[in-house]
């Protein structure tokens, strides 16, 4: 899933500096350059949504475990689908060496299906996601977000959705897409960003990544934070409404500790190092798929820091608790938020009879 050695090695040196910005267009999506705040992705300008290859996969229960394709600016893909204008739209977006069909994506779009009748949209950019250049594939994220609000507009022109009904998961850098498109679409009702990629956005301008801002409730779940030469892939600073930490918010458990694995990278064993450093970072995506009919509820402390959480201060639920995945609401207290995992499925600790009991029993508003 992730090609660690070209992230670590190639893709930072590989690409000379550009003196001077650049910027490139493509109608109708506006322009898109390399300048501040935009310099993230080290003078790169993002290809064209043709050549990306961007497309949208929509699953509904009435398509049964098959999918139809709908498209921006074509009114009839939308009309002769299975879309329905009434219920909420969830759109799921995967990251980087990823595409649309991945296994993780079409499981959670069919856990959705089943627990509510709604539209889910899977996002698949594999061509823009699948550069040796990780650089090239950040640049890439503008336009996949651009084309994906120029969607939901047209749902909107179709059938007048409500904006406020739409729900944008991401995966590493499919989270800063989901904030692209919030930065288009006003009144985008929810963002979740599952450990949204760090290397390029930790320490870079609101514009460029994932924040509150974007939509009226962004949650995040960081289950790999740390920096690139920790062999870590994940954001570590809070950048939603609501922050969740599971374990402390790195080296998850049932999850090979990547320091004992750094000797693979240096020494070209590609495939030890794609199965052994992507666990955490896809860990988000284990929880949040659980949380939606996993019979659980994922109950998180308010915390300030990872230090406090393991000195074992982080155990009341103070001012409030807050549950960490599908069924957490805007409602629920805002903050940084700590818990503990299992380390193999199921993850939560808590069990439940229903989703409804164990908001009673565990969620204190």
């Amino acid at each position: 899933m992730f090609r660690v050695v070209f992230i670590f090695g190639l893709c930072l040196v590989s690409q000379a500096l550009i003196f001077g910005s650049k910027e490139t267009c493509y109608q109708p999506y506006g322009c898109f350059s390399n300048a501040r705040p935009f310099n993230n992705a080290k003078s790169n300008l993002p290809d064209s949504p043709q050549h990306q290859q961007i497309s949208f996969h929509l699953y509904t229960r009435q398509s049964g475990h098959s999918y139809q394709t709908i498209r921006e600016h074509d009114h009839s893909s939308i009309k002769n689908s299975h879309f329905k204008h009434n219920v909420k739209t969830v759109f799921i977006i995967h990251g980087f060496t990823s595409n649309g069909l991945v296994d993780w994506l079409v499981t959670m779009a069919s856990e959705i299906l089943k627990h509510e009748d709604v539209n889910v949209i899977g996002v698949d950019w594999e061509k823009g996601a699948a550069h040796v250049n990780y650089f090239k594939a950040v640049a890439n994220t503008r336009v996949v977000g651009a084309v994906t609000a120029q969607l939901i507009k047209d749902l909107k022109s179709v059938g007048g959705i409500s904006y406020s009904k739409v729900h944008v998961i991401g995966h590493s850098l499919g989270s800063h897409i989901a904030g692209y498109i919030g930065e288009i679409i006003p009144g985008l009702g929810r963002i979740t960003g599952l450990d949204p990629a760090g290397l390029s956005f930790e320490n870079y301008d609101v514009k460029v990544r994932l924040d509150p801002s974007d939509a009226t409730y962004v949650d995040v779940i960081h289950s790999d934070a740390g920096t690139l030469f920790t062999l870590a892939f994940g954001l570590a600073k809070a950048i939603g409404d609501t922050d969740f930490y599971p374990n402390g918010g790195r080296n998850q458990p049932g999850c090979p500790h990547v320091g004992n694995h750094a000797l693979d990278l240096v020494t070209g064993q590609i495939d030890s190092v794609t199965s052994k450093v992507g666990c955490s970072h896809h860990r988000a995506i284990d929880y949040f798929t659980e949380s939606i009919n996993g019979g659980c509820v994922f109950t998180s402390h308010p915390c300030s820091s990872e230090s406090q959480f393991n000195g074992g201060h982080c155990k009341s639920c103070g001012h409030g608790c807050a549950v960490m995945g599908y069924h957490t609401q805007s409602h629920h207290p805002h903050g940084t938020f700590y818990l503990t995992t299992k380390s193999q499925h199921p993850f939560c600790t808590q069990s439940r009879r229903s989703l409804r009991r164990g908001i009673e029993n565990f969620f204190i508003q």
